[in-house]
């Protein structure tokens, strides 16, 4: 069937924002709206620790160690193929910026709430450089903070507006896969929002430490081996969902550590990168990068039990797509992403790069067909590799119903095809022209921008 798509209409003043986004590459927001705490993201302490990553990326440790990292991604064979080469530098920087900014927040008696794995934006005056690494997913927001097993934390939550769709708070061995042989994604514990009671205004606090819960709601139970908090908003309508405001603090009253000097967080900061180029590798090993391409892997659940995956790698020429089709299983929130070769996800804005539950248009029988390729198929779910030829596909089930006892029906097919068959092979998918298509990347434009106003 073929039919237009529907917009929703924006205020001019936000509609200009999302505009600018679009015209300026890396994103920008007016700088009407000032950085300051009326966002949840854009903190005072946010803009304190970038402040210091760039320092810290200037640093010589830092010099060293990335270009120890970029020699040691140049001998990867995915560097010999156009798309791994185009690719590389820019997932370099971006892993260096992410180990920047663990070692910017790296105090665990002073712990503050940092946003990072995401792509660049521009806020104002201020130029966030895009932290992705390790199969980021933008429809998450993720924050970390630091922590030991000593202290005692609260974690402050409150909504900015419509709820995620999914909200998990993990206590974890590493940042980036350092001082532990635990693979990143092993959790020590932590809650889902469906564990959490929140007040009659939809806050709620937690709480970390190394006690039992002892009658608290909310509490995770810390370790000695405790080193980082990761947080994940999963949003699956950037249109109306807004990530929690969150903050934290310690509570006990044992003294602050001695604080870091310039030279140890830079010789931390590239510790942390040569650990997160570590992780990344482990994470190709283990299946990300298939020995065969065009195939998904079995689904494989989730450290803290929030959702399970699939994953696989395409390679496509110029006139082929990757036709895949899924049953959602009840999960409130399903996306597919596709990644370039080092693992890190496409413009989030400037292309379906990714596409959720609420973007994806669903099949008759319920089940979602996506087709992955470098060129428009001229259908609504097509997921945009921007021009790459191969890279990964990375598909998410998250909140799944209690009920759920299998999801080894979670792909029901994968399969190369032309591409000028896509229209035939579904023919009950939405058609959409390429004026469409221009007025889909707006409105995703618009509705990325929202995460980000007060």
């Amino acid at each position: 069937m073929q039919t237009k798509l529907q917009l929703r209409p924006l205020h001019p003043h936000l509609l200009s924002m999302a505009l600018a986004v679009i015209e300026l590459g890396v994103g920008a927001m007016s700088s009407a709206i000032a950085a300051s705490d009326t966002t949840p993201l854009f903190t005072e302490d946010q803009i304190k620790v970038e402040a210091l990553v760039a320092k810290l990326l200037a640093s010589p440790e830092m010099k060293k160690q990335r270009a120890e990292v970029l020699k040691r991604y140049q001998a990867d064979p995915s560097a010999a193929t156009p798309d791994g080469q185009k690719t590389l530098h820019g997932a370099v920087d971006e892993l260096a910026a992410a180990a920047a900014l663990g070692a910017a927040n790296g105090d665990p008696t002073d712990p503050k709430m940092i946003w990072w794995n995401t792509a660049p934006i521009t806020w104002g005056k201020h130029k966030k450089l895009g932290s992705r690494w390790t199969v980021d997913n933008p429809d998450q927001v993720y924050r970390f903070f630091p922590i030991n097993g000593t202290s005692r934390y609260e974690v402050m939550v409150r909504p900015r507006g419509p709820v995620p769709t999914q909200f998990s708070i993990m206590l974890m061995y590493s940042l980036m896969g350092e001082d532990t042989k635990h693979f990143l994604d092993e959790v020590i514990g932590g809650l889902q929002d469906r564990d959490i009671k929140t007040e009659a205004d939809g806050s709620f606090k937690v709480t970390i430490d190394g006690d039992s819960a002892n009658g608290r709601v909310n509490h995770i139970q810390s370790t000695a081996d405790a080193r980082t908090v990761w947080i994940r908003d999963s949003m699956d309508d950037w249109d109306k969902q807004r990530p929690f405001d969150i903050r934290v603090k310690r509570v006990d009253d044992a003294p602050a550590a001695k604080p870091a000097n310039f030279r140890q967080m830079a010789e931390r900061a590239a510790y942390l990168l040569e650990n997160g180029a570590n992780t990344n590798y482990w994470f190709k090993s283990r299946g990300l990068v298939n020995k065969q391409p065009n195939l998904l892997s079995k689904p494989w659940l989730r450290g803290g039990g929030w959702g399970f995956n699939v994953n696989g790698q395409f390679k496509l020429a110029d006139d082929e797509a990757l036709l895949i089709n899924v049953n959602r299983l009840g999960a409130k929130f399903l996306s597919i992403v596709v990644d370039d070769p080092w693992l890190r996800s496409r413009d989030p804005i400037h292309a379906n790069g990714s596409l959720n539950g609420t973007m994806a248009e669903a099949d008759a029988d319920g089940s979602y067909s996506y087709v992955v390729s470098a060129n428009d198929p001229g259908v609504r779910n097509w997921v945009d590799t921007e021009g790459l030829h191969e890279g990964l596909v990375l598909i998410r089930w998250q909140a799944l119903p209690p009920t759920l006892t299998s999801v080894d029906s979670a792909v029901r097919s994968v399969k190369v095809v032309k591409l000028a068959d896509v229209p035939q092979l579904l023919p009950e998918a939405t058609g959409v022209t390429p004026q469409q298509r221009a007025q889909q990347y707006t409105a995703r434009a618009q509705s990325y921008a929202r995460r980000y106003l007060p």
